[in-house]
């Protein structure tokens, strides 16, 4: 899957970090989003405890469905041990996420650049105990 096109998701290492790019501009139809929701499946299975950054820059149009597959994927990755990140997500949309509160949920970044900078900004912090 690396650097190569799925038929729903783009996917290519940056700097260690996995970046999903969602390839489709609408993601309306029950179809498609079953197979984005197919390939993030996949992605997470082989990943393992991996930084993914998933990008939203060529998403127009989303069905709140694909909130339900948002989460179920994020909570996946947590559970792998990985951290998800959003990013590029248009204004309209994030609205969306906003009124759903799933900002709260993901941390959603402007871009690329703000996001791999705060993976890396995350690396290098030392773990601190909270108990």
């Amino acid at each position: 899957m690396y650097g190569t096109v799925c038929p729903r998701v783009f996917v290519e290492d940056v700097e260690g970090v996995l970046v999903a790019s969602l390839v489709d501009g609408e993601l309306l139809e029950q179809g498609v989003i079953g197979e984005v929701d197919d390939q993030l499946i996949e992605l997470s299975g082989w990943v393992g405890a991996s930084d993914i950054l998933l990008s939203f820059r060529d998403v127009q149009l989303m069905s709140s469905t694909l909130l339900a597959v948002l989460l179920r994927f994020g909570r996946t990755v947590s559970r792998s041990g990985g951290r998800l990140k959003l990013c590029s997500i248009a204004p309209h949309l994030l609205e969306v996420f906003r009124i759903t509160r799933f900002d709260r949920l993901f941390a959603i970044y402007p871009d690329e650049a703000s996001a791999l900078c705060a993976f890396e900004a995350e690396r290098t912090e030392p773990r601190r105990n909270l108990l």
